[in-house]
């Protein structure tokens, strides 16, 4: 097994790599940032330094050992009557490495099912389902290897898909000089079943971060360079490729995060990709930004999360952690 994810996540990067790219139309849920602290810090970081368990769906190399036992879970209040739940668990066994699985819902409300002539013939529903399993391993001091396996539902009314996905990364972490740096490579898979007999591709995603604390700087800050499999980030309705500096920021996502107190933490991020997808105007307004806090009650690790989807609206997540072991 310690042979075994070294060359998987090799074999993953020069052979898959231009395998898929950003034009996926299907199955969109699996890019949501699963917990509100990442969210806070403007998305799916994969080098975040403070990362556990609870973002196995980011970078499975950020479970370890200190997750053993640990249970996570989220809830998203999406646009529109949709709703969003994530729920992870881990364990670690010695000399074998730790095991993680986790549940993402996402419920998009009740519609009305009409014919071709508008008449009403009921109502239904409409969902994704993705089911994780994860393992990872401490090859050597500071730096971790995991690799997890997603199988993936969705539902829409007589519209049914099956996918599989796989997802590998590697993480390092240094303590004495507040430093820590990963590689993600998520969802690369396809369809067993298709919606309508034509197969479309997931969002493979290649992302690659880190995060340091500078010396007498109360915020440690992070980067992540997002979607380094296709460089073409043009938005809906671009007929032409943007220009290299703003497609350049549009993989990139940044996040800073302090220590008021021991149990007391605040975020902010921004997400410029997110932004040149949902703002209102030509002038800079808050879409992409986000902000949160992060606290502990007792044994129970709390965060809450606010992003900007600028005169659409906010979404806000929270985020509840514990370790069963402790309670």
């Amino acid at each position: 097994m310690r042979l075994f994810l070294p060359l998987f996540l090799s074999l993953f990067i020069s052979q898959l790599a231009v395998a898929q790219n950003n034009s996926s139309s299907i199955f969109r849920f699996l890019d949501v940032t699963p917990t509100a602290g990442a969210s806070a810090l403007g998305g799916n970081h994969v080098g975040l330094y403070n990362a556990d368990f609870s973002l196995l769906n980011i970078n499975p190399a950020f479970i370890n050992a200190e997750a053993s036992g640990k249970i996570s879970a989220s809830y998203l209040n999406f646009l529109g009557e949709a709703n969003m739940g994530f729920t992870n668990g881990a364990m670690h066994v010695d000399n074998i490495g730790t095991f993680a699985a986790g549940i993402r819902f996402l419920g998009y409300g009740d519609f009305d099912h009409l014919d071709e002539d508008g008449n009403n013939l009921g109502s239904f529903n409409a969902n994704d389902l993705s089911v994780t399993t994860a393992y990872s391993y401490q090859i050597i001091k500071n730096l971790n290897v995991g690799a997890g396996v997603d199988l993936i539902h969705s539902s829409y009314s007589t519209f049914k898909s099956i996918a599989a996905a796989v997802s590998g990364g590697i993480f390092y972490k240094d303590t004495t000089s507040h430093f820590s740096a990963g590689l993600s490579i998520r969802n690369f898979g396809g369809q067993i079943s298709a919606f309508d007999e034509r197969r479309e591709p997931l969002p493979f995603d290649i992302s690659a971060g880190f995060t340091k604390k500078p010396e007498a700087f109360p915020f440690q800050l992070s980067l992540t360079f997002k979607k380094l499999n296709d460089w073409d980030m043009r938005i809906f309705g671009e007929s032409e490729r943007p220009a290299f500096f703003n497609n350049l920021l549009r993989h990139v996502l940044f996040g800073g995060e302090a220590s008021l107190t021991e149990n007391f933490n605040i975020r902010f991020g921004y997400d410029h990709y997110l932004h040149e997808q949902i703002k209102t105007g030509s002038n800079f307004d808050l879409a992409g930004i986000a902000f949160g806090v992060g606290f502990k009650v007792k044994m129970i690790l709390i965060d809450i999360s606010r992003n900007s989807y600028s005169k659409i609206g906010g979404v806000t997540r929270i985020s509840i952690k514990t370790n069963l072991l402790d309670l």
